[in-house]
């Protein structure tokens, strides 16, 4: 829902969308991308979009675009139509295309040659009952720029969320994108998250996946520019009956890219987790490499977690690649060592998941991500 004149291009693109809306239907467990995810019970036309509410935080150098997408996409029509929707067709099912045709809210972040923003910015989406957001988050740093942005999603009651977000770091740039999942309990919610390397440059994917009743958290990453990197790392908690399906792929286009992929998670009550890792290496990528590793805690017999690692190789030299992915239950010998050294069991429990997440929790970039992380899973754990 627009609140101020659009130009011309996003009005136009607003409506093949809605064309788009009456033909397409919501993805099926028939669809191979989709076969551990059951969407029924899911009817879009149930919320109403209505105007996001999308709260920015940090100062920006001057030069730096940090607003409101719809707010500005007049201001920067040209730049916003070059990058929009260029990772991420619209036309791939129900919630794609409503997400297009309802834009409501977003955030473009525009990072200039050589520009290198100190301080991480930060980006605070807040649902409530019976809305439908449908967001999309644009972050383009030229040459050699640097940038740190954090999102946060959260919320009360039920709820519609569909965000699209892709990052460009051109030739040399760096951008660091973290983002902290903690939505409503009873919120339905979608997150298509694109990235596409520039020659030389650096893309950080850091994320955390707490909330929500049925999750789909999408980070798929084209590595294209030569010598480029990108590095992935994911911690994800579920309890209850809560549902969440990660996808993680790395996809290698540019000789002597790399990329690495570190998801590690937590489960108890009914929860079920599917996380899905893909290193890519395609022809011409020569001299690349990518790894990943997957590990799940399972902390009850009904919490169920699916580890799916995939390595497609289609270049002949190749650099290193490799995947391992590995799903357990906590040690009750060493239950039994810290409660006979006067924890509870719960403070042992708690002890021994933190100690299991260390290795990826060490690596997020922000401090205050890290603590957020540390925060919430230990009332996962609870």
């Amino acid at each position: 829902m627009p609140t101020v004149t659009e130009p011309r291009f996003l009005e136009e693109r607003r409506k093949a969308a809605q064309t788009l809306t009456e033909t397409l239907s919501l993805p099926a467990k028939t669809d191979e991308a989709w076969r551990r995810t059951s969407l029924e019970g899911l009817d879009v036309l149930q919320y109403r979009p209505t105007a996001a509410r999308v709260t920015l935080k940090g100062s920006v150098p001057e030069g730096v675009v940090f607003a409101n997408l719809l707010d500005t996409a007049a201001e920067h029509a040209e730049l916003v139509q070059r990058y929009l929707g260029r990772l991420f067709p619209m036309d791939q099912n129900l919630l794609t295309a409503a997400q297009a045709a309802h834009l409501n809210g977003g955030v473009l972040l525009y990072v200039p040659r050589g520009v290198v923003v100190e301080e991480p910015l930060e980006v605070v989406f807040e649902a409530q009952d019976g809305e439908a957001q449908y967001l999309h988050t644009l972050v383009i740093a030229e040459d050699n720029a640097e940038v740190t942005l954090l999102e946060r999603y959260e919320g009360t009651g039920d709820y519609l969320s569909v965000h699209v977000v892709e990052v460009f770091p051109l030739q040399g740039a760096r951008v660091r994108y973290g983002y902290l999942q903690n939505h409503s309990q009873d919120a339905w919610a979608f997150t298509f998250r694109r990235g596409l390397t520039g020659r030389d440059a650096t893309l950080d994917w850091a994320g955390g996946e707490f909330g929500g009743a049925l999750v789909r958290s999408e980070i798929v990453n084209d590595v294209s520019g030569e010598g480029s990197q990108s590095n992935l790392k994911v911690v994800f908690g579920a309890t209850g009956r809560q549902h969440q399906d990660i996808v993680a792929s790395q996809v290698h286009n540019g000789s002597y890219s790399r990329s690495d992929i570190l998801g590690r998670g937590v489960l108890s009550g009914h929860a079920h987790t599917v996380f899905r890792g893909n290193g890519q290496i395609n022809p011409a990528a020569k001299h690349a490499q990518t790894f990943q590793r997957q590990q799940a805690l399972v902390l009850s017999e009904t919490a169920r977690a699916d580890s799916i690692p995939a390595l497609i190789i289609n270049e002949h030299e190749v650099e290193g690649a490799g995947h391992a992915a590995t799903v357990g239950q906590l040690d009750e010998e060493q239950l039994f060592y810290l409660m006979a050294r006067g924890l509870t069991r719960q403070e042992a429990v708690r002890m021994l998941v933190l100690a299991f997440l260390s290795p990826v929790l060490e690596q997020i970039p922000v401090q205050e991500l890290r603590d957020e992380m540390i925060r919430l899973m230990g009332e996962k754990v609870s």
